[in-house]
């Protein structure tokens, strides 16, 4: 049989413009670089193509994945015959994002399968948790969001198909922030939060909005102190800064602008923390193994209660921790609590501990 090649391109952007390809095949994806003769690759424009004998994918049916710069992964995907690649021609039928659900990733490594089990036990049914419980509009990030939207079988940076390390940090990213996001939700519906601030959640990085009002307290999300934008300083938020230059030019802080995950603060506003820049409670959330975040104790943790001088400093860890860990960090005036997630018994400790210490 005579071979009929046809090229297909694929944007290689991660989920920040990328495109792929995927044949359907007995209820798998695979990519569709499996089929190819061979590619070639255009490295200044994230641009691959792959050059295909047609009748390796013929009377086959093509999932193309499209991701989008600023707004992250389409709800939906697209599905056509492998015959209109041939005779340029598609016509693209239009499918929910969570037709995944119903398919095999054929080019996921055996340590990606196997995670499937802590998505499956942990971030799953945070995320249903999110969807479910939460009464209010929530703004997050586009890669929490879609899986916010859609409960997948799969988290989406499993569809990244060219390069198992630009997985990796893409799932590392989604599910430390999907911890993060339930822990907020949690604390907020336990404690009976009636209404956050502008009647929504405003759950994306680096907000100068606080999350909610707690009692006497401000509840931020990686609150933003940017000092390089502030003037006329006053004399307790100058101290703060210099203790911040300090721990910068020995190393231990990698910039300026910091970020804690949870915070609480008597300040009910950005402009009120200049002035008046005590907190209440800084809590660090971990959702890796101890080992994986042990020396963010020292460069991280540590730094936060150095410069910010929190009356109580918390890490809620998804993971176990060593007891002896716990011990010698409770003598340096950090609490930590594990085995945070869905029915842990780390879940209501720390509900209750927040609790104590706020209310």
């Amino acid at each position: 049989m005579d071979q009929q090649i046809i090229e297909l391109y694929e944007n290689h952007e991660a989920l920040h413009g990328g495109k792929y390809y995927f044949i359907i095949e007995n209820n798998r994806l695979i990519h569709i670089s499996h089929y190819a003769l061979k590619k070639k690759m255009r490295k200044r424009l994230n641009l691959c193509c792959y050059y295909i004998d047609f009748n390796r994918i013929k009377n086959k049916k093509v999932m193309e994945v499209i991701s989008y710069s600023k707004n992250g992964l389409s709800n939906n995907v697209y599905i056509f015959s492998a015959e209109d690649l041939l005779n340029k021609e598609i016509n693209k039928k239009e499918e929910p994002i969570t037709i995944i659900n119903n398919y095999e990733i054929v080019h996921l490594r055996r340590k990606e399968k196997k995670f499937l089990d802590e998505w499956n036990n942990y971030y799953r049914p945070m995320l249903n948790y999110i969807r479910n419980e939460n009464k209010w509009k929530i703004e997050v990030a586009d890669l929490i969001k879609i899986h916010i939207n859609n409960d997948l079988k799969y988290p989406i940076s499993f569809l990244i198909p060219y390069n198992k390390n630009i997985r990796t940090t893409s799932l590392n990213v989604i599910i430390k922030l999907i911890h993060q996001i339930w822990i907020i939700t949690k604390i907020l519906k336990e404690l009976s939060v009636e209404d956050p601030l502008e009647n929504s959640l405003h759950l994306k990085q680096g907000s100068n909005i606080p999350v909610a009002i707690i009692g006497n307290y401000a509840m931020w999300y990686e609150f933003n102190l940017n000092f390089n934008k502030l003037s006329n300083i006053p004399l307790e938020l100058k101290n703060i800064i210099d203790k911040t230059v300090k721990l910068k030019e020995k190393g231990l802080i990698k910039c300026l602008r910091l970020r804690p995950d949870v915070i609480f603060t008597y300040a009910k506003n950005y402009e009120e923390f200049i002035k008046n820049p005590i907190v209440k409670l800084v809590i660090e959330c971990k959702n890796s193994d101890y080992r994986l975040w042990e020396k963010d104790i020292e460069i991280q943790v540590k730094s936060y209660a150095k410069i910010f001088t929190p009356e109580y400093t918390l890490i809620a860890s998804l993971k176990s921790v060593p007891n002896y860990v716990k011990k010698r960090l409770l003598n340096q005036g950090i609490d930590i609590i594990d085995n945070v997630y869905p029915r842990g018994y780390g879940e209501k400790e720390l509900i209750n501990y927040v609790r104590n210490k706020l209310l």
